[in-house]
């Protein structure tokens, strides 16, 4: 019996594999793909034009984020006002991955780099991005985002 548990677990592990595989190639394929990888690119467009009302039509009304050294999340007012704060100058945006989480949501992953002043200093940045994204409707809109620094 324990053996037909055992087999019956490895079984299911593998076509659970096969399943998300599958899933993940029709995302990366463009059959039917989110727009998501030139959503990401329009949002740093946005932010870089400071262009607020297309920040906020691109940030769901739930979002949250998480940066590396700050101690608490920020939400869709603290992104869409951090045009003030932070002005960006340049960026390059590579190595996007797109795994769908389901029917309306989708992992994005890709590196950024750029260049910036905050309080009339320059800085540079060289970071991964990861971000979830949810649909409602037609409509995909950035729920989660999180930047963590690469050296």
């Amino acid at each position: 019996m324990r053996k037909r548990l055992i087999a019956f677990a490895v079984l299911l592990a593998i076509a659970s594999a096969a399943t998300a595989q599958e899933k993940q190639q029709a995302v990366k394929s463009g059959s039917g793909a989110p727009p998501l990888e030139a959503k990401v690119r329009k949002l740093w467009e946005d932010f870089k034009n400071k262009d607020k009302a297309g920040l906020a039509a691109a940030l769901d009304d739930g979002f949250r984020q998480f940066e590396e050294g700050l101690s608490a999340f920020g939400d869709k007012k603290t992104e869409v006002n951090a045009v003030d704060e932070f002005e960006l100058v340049t960026y390059t945006l590579s190595d996007f991955t797109i795994k769908s989480l389901g029917p309306n949501s989708a992992l994005v992953t890709y590196i950024a780099r750029y260049e910036g002043k905050a309080g009339g200093e320059a800085t540079k940045g060289n970071s991964v991005f990861g971000e979830v994204w949810t649909r409602t409707g037609n409509e995909w809109k950035a729920f989660y985002m999180q930047e963590t620094y690469i050296k």
